[in-house]
């Protein structure tokens, strides 16, 4: 089996799909900056950069993001060399998953094709580098991990142990989606074809340091807030979700609830009985299926707990609650288990289906903060405005607009082209190390699948990875059928 390197600079038309990529992505990249010269902000961005110009080491969001932030920082300030950046190095990890794929599996021509259009021509990985926000980069990561895993399954080296571990904790770092990444790890050197002293130490090598950062980190939000916990963001989440389901079983008497939370589950019951909030989570919010994290009771409990505040968040009383808003939507998830798989397991469903937009659908991106958060990112950047045309504005709304549906046929087109291969007897034709390979891509989803479902209200930006190797998987299983239609007559 040649490298990675060997096979594609030894194959002509491997050459020509190597600059074809990087000339397409620089000259989109060149044409979408001259369209939009300012990045994109959102809420999460302004944290984001904050945290970097402040050299924190923890934050409500992973603080993997904020010192690839610094980094950058060091050497310049640029918006527009960040954005290029965070888009090359998407763009750089897509084009090492589509050589690994055209080097383990038999891809004809056409589906080398589409797959290479629909990783170096798509106009969604454009919007989402000009973010500065941590998708990019997580999804850039999240790729070459994937790609390292298939070739630690193909074809093991010692070496990819250590550079395994260091970038799963990298991306961990970067978003704690990557929570699972080990588990999915673990079946990958499982599969592998080395002696069991250096699967151990593959499998026990990236747990150690994702344990290591969690401590650490959790001694560090001590220190911040008062309050020892891994991610307030976590405890928050959990009691948003939980009251989803709450708006439509919360009980009139107060009794069965633990004293801990009495005073908080007052305050609840009563925002719903004077709000009729309906708790539904396929209706749009500002949030973006988050209300209860930034607005609601639970804000409103902590400020008579901690008082009010000037600034939008004051994160360190926001953190400080965290612990007892993850207890309180704990408990309630335990006492309702049927209610809260009815009011937020099954909207969340069809949200995974066909996800919300979120920050793709609004023209907030566009424009500055007014308010304390907005000059932290001005200093930062040199920002004075983020201002565009109207016209290219919309003209990304239309654009985003096809993805919800267009994710949703990928995530139909995933499942029925598997079901498939797997009754064209794929399983069984193809020898171990593909089966291994899709194996593990398999388990990935799978566990993608739940927590998806369980940790938050889906939306668009989260599903990008995952779509990603769906969109790959499909066009293998279709290919494999393509070909193997007769056998079954």
């Amino acid at each position: 089996m040649p490298t990675l390197l060997h096979f594609i600079w030894n194959h002509r038309r491997n050459r020509v799909y190597l600059w074809s990529a990087l000339g397409i992505s620089l000259v989109l990249l060149i044409l979408f900056k001259f369209i939009y010269p300012y990045p994109n902000l959102v809420m999460d961005s302004y944290y984001y950069i904050r945290a970097a110009a402040t050299n924190a080491d923890v934050n409500a969001w992973p603080i993997g993001y904020s010192k690839f932030l610094e980094l950058i920082g060091f050497f310049t300030h640029s918006p527009l060399a960040l954005v290029c950046i965070q888009y090359l190095f998407l763009e750089i990890s897509l084009l090492a998953l589509f050589f690994t794929l055209r080097l383990f599996f038999p891809l004809g021509n056409l589906v080398s094709n589409v797959l290479f259009v629909f990783f170096f021509a798509n106009p969604l990985l454009l919007y989402t580098g000009n973010l500065v926000m941590a998708d990019a980069i997580f999804n850039g990561l999240s790729v070459l991990w994937i790609v390292q895993l298939l070739w630690i399954v193909y074809q093991p080296r010692p070496y990819m142990i250590l550079t395994h571990a260091l970038l799963l904790f990298i991306t961990f770092t970067v978003r704690y989606n990557a929570l699972y990444y080990p588990v999915v790890a673990t079946l990958a050197f499982i599969l592998s074809r080395q002696s069991i002293r250096l699967k151990l130490a593959g499998i026990i090598l990236p747990a150690a340091m994702v344990i290591g950062f969690i401590i650490y980190t959790s001694h560090r939000m001590e220190a911040y807030c008062g309050a020892r916990q891994f991610s307030p963001f976590g405890g928050w989440k959990l009691a948003n979700d939980a009251l989803y389901m709450y708006a439509h079983v919360h009980p009139d008497e107060a009794d069965i609830v633990p004293a801990r939370f009495r005073p908080m589950d007052t305050i609840v019951r009563r925002y719903f009985a004077l709000s009729r909030d309906p708790g539904d989570l396929m209706q749009p919010d500002v949030f973006h299926g988050s209300p209860f994290m930034f607005g609601g009771p639970l804000m409103y409990y902590m400020y008579l707990q901690y008082g009010r505040d000037t600034a939008f968040i004051n994160f360190q009383k926001w953190s400080r609650m965290a612990p007892l808003c993850q207890d309180y939507g704990s408990w309630l998830i335990r006492r309702y288990p049927m209610a809260f798989s009815r009011w937020f397991l099954w909207p969340n469903f069809k949200r995974y289906v066909i996800p919300p937009r979120e920050i793709y659908m609004t023209i907030t991106p566009f424009f500055l903060r007014p308010d304390e958060l907005g000059p932290e990112a001005t200093r930062w950047f040199g920002l004075t405005t983020l201002t565009v045309k109207p016209a290219y504005i919309n003209l990304r709304l239309q654009i985003t607009s096809i993805y919800p549906l267009l994710f949703g046929l990928i995530h139909l087109c995933f499942i029925l082209s598997l079901l498939g291969f797997l009754f064209n007897k794929g399983w069984t034709r193809i020898g171990k190390p593909y089966n291994y390979c899709l194996l593990v891509i398999l388990f990935l989803w799978l566990c993608d699948f739940g927590f998806s479902l369980t940790a938050a209200a889906v939306v668009m930006r989260y599903q990008i990875f995952l779509v990603i190797l769906e969109f790959s998987c499909s066009l293998l299983f279709l290919e494999y059928i393509y070909r193997h239609a007769d056998d079954t007559v």
